[in-house]
């Protein structure tokens, strides 16, 4: 009997040690649990600001493209409003005798050609004297 009872002693204690073992494997998976739940709020905040950024970025891409467009129709009306203001002076000059300004050929011929990318890359400033220069983009 002596014998039963070490071993239902040592049997109890090792029961308890078990359940000892399953409440704290329980009580870190109710933690595990809990920092899941958070993770996954966090990345739902996290997959939010994404959109609203990739959506901001789209609106700012159009709006320069937009812009760009604008800016290249506008230093194209201001230079053909040039060409036009020069021929009016040149015809008002003709008209009143006096003689056509000699114009030196070199300054044409140092004219060049672009590719949208330099050309994109100039200052506004240079890209009107580019274009008042008689240069062309490919």
């Amino acid at each position: 009997m002596l014998f039963q009872s070490k071993q239902f002693a040592a049997l109890q204690a090792s029961f308890d040690e078990a359940q000892a073992t399953l409440a704290t494997n329980a009580a870190a998976l109710s933690e595990m649990q809990a920092e899941i739940a958070s993770a996954t709020i966090i990345n739902a905040e996290l997959t939010a600001s994404v959109d609203l950024l990739t959506t901001a970025a789209t609106e700012s891409a159009t709006a320069l493209a937009t812009a760009e467009a604008a800016f290249i129709a506008a230093d194209a009306r201001a230079v053909a409003a040039e060409a036009a203001v020069e021929a009016q002076v040149i015809e008002r000059l003709a008209s009143a005798g006096v003689d056509p300004i000699k114009r030196d050929p070199v300054a044409k011929e140092g004219s060049t050609t672009l590719t949208r990318e330099e050309f994109n890359k100039l200052s506004p400033s240079a890209q009107s004297e580019f274009c008042r220069n008689g240069g062309t983009i490919s």
